[in-house]
């Protein structure tokens, strides 16, 4: 099966990341050189300006070596720079500083499910959720999460948080997609099918979810529906690898 995941991409890991910055660097006093240098790093890697960015945080840290979003942020930056021992250091020195930051356990989950550290990223992501302040959403802490546990192949975990995610949030688009996944490699056609038309109620399609609509209703026999997809993936997607595969069977 293919990911069609929104694991925390580089651009929602950098908006986690503005959004504690206002806390983490707010102080009644004036900010320090290595706060200011920690805030461009992260303005600049916002912008896409990593070497300027890397320059600025790595002085960030000189200046102070206990400057927890400096570490924080050049782990991000680290990841995005394919530097994952890098990134492993500052993810775990930010962490001794701020044991109990949620979203720096979010991000720590996210960067260890891509090292494939599936069981460290699932305490990670569980930390993100027992650390977040009541007002803070759980949900796509969860969502993650599960996410994280369909590449490591353990769909039963991966479910169990997905529902989860379903019990305050039932419009999900990503979770209400795994889950039509989920069910139909179970082989429970009708409720893969309950979960897509849900799907389809909130998010757009794409190439691969309407594959997905194709096969589910094939195995229940609706062939008008089915061809309703086909028709979208043709007109729509005329290039896709799914479009391909079914021109080939056809």
């Amino acid at each position: 099966m293919k990911n069609h995941c929104r694991l925390l991409t580089p651009l929602v890991l950098l908006m986690l990341l503005a959004a504690c910055t206002s806390d983490s660097l707010r102080k009644p006093d004036v900010e320090s050189s290595s706060e200011i240098n920690a805030r461009l790093g992260l303005a600049y890697m916002q912008q896409g300006y990593l070497e300027i960015a890397l320059e600025r945080l790595q002085r960030a840290i000189e200046q102070d070596p206990q400057q927890v979003t400096a570490h924080h942020y050049i782990a991000e930056l680290y990841r995005q720079l394919k530097s994952p021992d890098d990134a492993s250091v500052h993810y775990q020195l930010a962490l001794q500083l701020t044991p109990e930051d949620f979203s720096l356990h979010n991000n720590y989950g996210v960067f260890l499910c891509e090292q494939k550290d599936y069981e460290a990223a699932e305490k990670s992501f569980l930390m993100a959720i027992s650390t977040a302040p009541i007002y803070k959403p759980r949900h796509e802490f969860y969502e993650n999460l599960a996410q994280c546990m369909m590449q490591s192949i353990d769909y039963t975990k991966a479910e169990k948080y997905f529902r989860i995610v379903l019990e305050t949030h039932p419009r999900m688009p990503v979770t209400l997609y795994q889950m039509a996944r989920l069910t139909f490699e179970a082989k429970k056609y009708l409720r893969a099918r309950a979960f897509f038309q849900r799907f389809t109620e909130v998010s757009t399609q794409t190439a691969e979810t309407l594959w997905l609509g194709i096969q589910i209703e094939r195995q229940l026999g609706d062939e008008r529906t089915a061809g309703e997809y086909i028709r979208q993936l043709k007109t729509n997607f005329p290039l896709a690898t799914e479009t391909v595969t079914l021109m080939e069977s056809e």
